[in-house]
C-alpha cells in the first residue's frame, strides 16, 4: 500500500511538472487578425470605402521578449505600389497597422510574426474589399484673396 501511495506522490509530482514546462515554454503566435475601422478592429469587417482607413490588427499571445510583426499589403490594381511595414514589440499585445484605401479593388493583407533571430514563426493573411473609385484629382484655380488686390494706385 506505501508502494502504492509513493507512486500516486511521485506521478502527480511528475505531472505538475510536466505542466509548469509546458505552460512556462508557450510559443507565441498570432491569436487573431482582424480588419476594422479601428486600433481594435472591433467589430471586424472586411468591406471598405475609398478614403477609409483600414487597420490590421492581430493579437499575439504566448509570446516572450522582443518580436516583430512585418504587415505587407498588396492590393488586387497593379498601379498601386505594395506597403511593407515592420512593427518591432515585447510580449503578448495587439499590433496593428493602418492605412489608406485610395482605390477600389481587392487588398491582401498579410502579417507575419518574426522572432528575434529572425525566423519566422506565425503568419495569418486577410483580405479588403474597397468599394468605389479613387477620387479625381482637381485643377480649379485657387480664388483669388486680397493679396491678388492692387492696392497701390501709384502704379
Amino acid at each position: 500500500m506505501k508502494n502504492k501511495i509513493n507512486a500516486l506522490i511521485a506521478l502527480c509530482a511528475f505531472v505538475f511538472i510536466a505542466m509548469a514546462c509546458n505552460a512556462s515554454f508557450t510559443t507565441a503566435k498570432i491569436d487573431s487578425f482582424n480588419l476594422g475601422k479601428d486600433e481594435k478592429a472591433n467589430p471586424p469587417i472586411t468591406t471598405f470605402n475609398v478614403g477609409d482607413k483600414i487597420y490590421a490588427v492581430t493579437n499575439v499571445t504566448g509570446a516572450m521578449g522582443k518580436y516583430k510583426m512585418k504587415f505587407k499589403v498588396t492590393p488586387a490594381n497593379s498601379s498601386v505600389t505594395p506597403l511593407e511595414k515592420d512593427i518591432d514589440f515585447e510580449g503578448s499585445r495587439p499590433v496593428y497597422l493602418f492605412f489608406p484605401a485610395p482605390v477600389g479593388g481587392d487588398y491582401k493583407i498579410d502579417a507575419t510574426l518574426v522572432g528575434e533571430d529572425g525566423k519566422e514563426i506565425d503568419k495569418k493573411s486577410a483580405t479588403a474589399t474597397v468599394k468605389g473609385d479613387a477620387a479625381p484629382a482637381t485643377t480649379t484655380k485657387p480664388a483669388a484673396d486680397d493679396k491678388d488686390k492692387d492696392d497701390d494706385k501709384d502704379h
